[in-house]
């Protein structure tokens, strides 16, 4: 089973170049952002690779990474890269071409030579971590798709200001009828004709109308009644509405239940450390890496799904596991389930047991 890919990346994270022995050196460079014409796009900065055949001097650091994570000696790494490098080129040479995972293709040209592709979106990078690409039309093209509505609707004005005037000479231009009838144009061109005789007698109307309710009328039989409508019952309104509202019996109540739940809450914590500090059962995916090749590891991780892969602080580097278990027997299970996943193909069980530093 080939791992150089999983290796190469991280080792990337924190080196410009790792060198594969006997095949070639995988060397990552810096792409500035920039605008695309033809997609109207600007695109973020990124880190690509690029392939040299001829790096094929070991610099011990692939076999470094091997060591620290599969916990084996300085010959047994390079035995192991050599397998997996044999294997590589035996792909290549029945399939002609091998893909790396998040790094690029490697295939053979038609002068059977070695050739890469690296990855179009580029190699991971936490710095560049969360930059987008986002389309911006051009200046011009935005002011030629504003400028032909401004047009439209000045043309269209002006065929309505022209309209107008035409209708309002025609109506100067015709004589000036007097009879009984008054003629009214509105703007659909329809003719309302309206009585004279009937707006006499809507005048009359509103008259006699306005006269009706300007007469004085009595309210009430003399000094007797009109003090029966002045007085108006007060005391309804004290019976209705409380004489006062006191705030402060009310605080001792809140007071204690804030002290009530203090010792519940307190109860908790105290259940929830010494389920922490219990000792348990988890997958170790790597061993003996460094704390930032660690959590480099762990992010990609939980990139692809693995939620539960976590770092694991020792006084020499860290590990990577995955997962919390009660016990060996649900570890094991786990780890059956898993084991077809590449990212665990080689784990193993351990027994973790919190340290007392940890937990204080």
């Amino acid at each position: 089973m080939i791992e150089l890919e999983r290796h190469i990346e991280i080792l990337l994270l924190s080196n410009d170049c790792v060198i594969v022995p006997n095949f070639g050196g995988f060397m990552a460079h810096h792409v500035d952002a920039r605008y695309d014409e033809s997609d109207h796009t600007f695109l973020p900065p990124l880190r690509t690779i690029g392939f040299n055949p001829q790096l094929k001097m070991n610099d011990s650091l692939l076999a470094q990474s091997y060591i620290e994570a599969y916990d084996i000696s300085y010959p047994e790494a390079i035995k192991r890269i050599e397998d997996e490098v044999n294997e590589l080129r035996q792909h290549l040479e029945n399939d002609g071409r091998f893909e790396l995972n998040d790094i690029g293709v490697i295939y053979l040209n038609g002068q059977h030579h070695i050739e890469f592709e690296p990855c179009e979106a580029g190699i991971l990078t936490p710095e560049l971590y969360g930059l987008s690409s986002f389309e911006m039309q051009p200046v011009s093209a935005i002011a030629a798709a504003t400028e032909k509505p401004m047009t439209i609707a000045v043309e269209s004005k002006k065929k309505q200001d022209e309209q107008r005037s035409v209708a309002v000479e025609q109506e100067a231009e015709e004589p000036l009828k007097l009879s009984s009838n008054i003629f009214v144009n509105d703007d659909d061109d329809r003719t309302v004709s309206i009585s004279i005789g009937s707006l006499r007698n809507l005048a009359v109307a509103c008259i006699v109308i306005i006269a009706f309710l300007l007469m004085p009328s009595p309210i009430g039989n003399g000094k007797h009644n009109t003090q029966q409508t002045s007085n108006i019952d007060t005391g309804m309104l004290y019976r209705i509405m409380p004489r006062d509202i006191s705030l402060a019996k009310a605080l001792p109540v809140k007071t204690a239940q804030v002290q009530a739940t203090k010792p519940r809450a307190e109860k908790l914590d105290t259940a929830k450390n010494a389920v922490d500090a219990s000792p348990y059962y988890s997958l170790v995916l790597a061993s003996r890496v460094t704390r930032k090749n660690a959590r480099a590891y762990v992010a990609t991780l939980q990139r692809k799904g693995y939620a539960e892969a976590m770092v694991l602080p020792r006084s020499k580097g860290a590990k990577v596991i995955y997962g919390k278990y009660q016990s060996e027997k649900q570890a094991y299970r786990a780890q059956q389930k898993l084991n077809d996943n590449k990212e665990f193909a080689d784990c193993w069980i351990m027994l973790v047991k919190p340290s007392k530093k940890a937990n204080g």
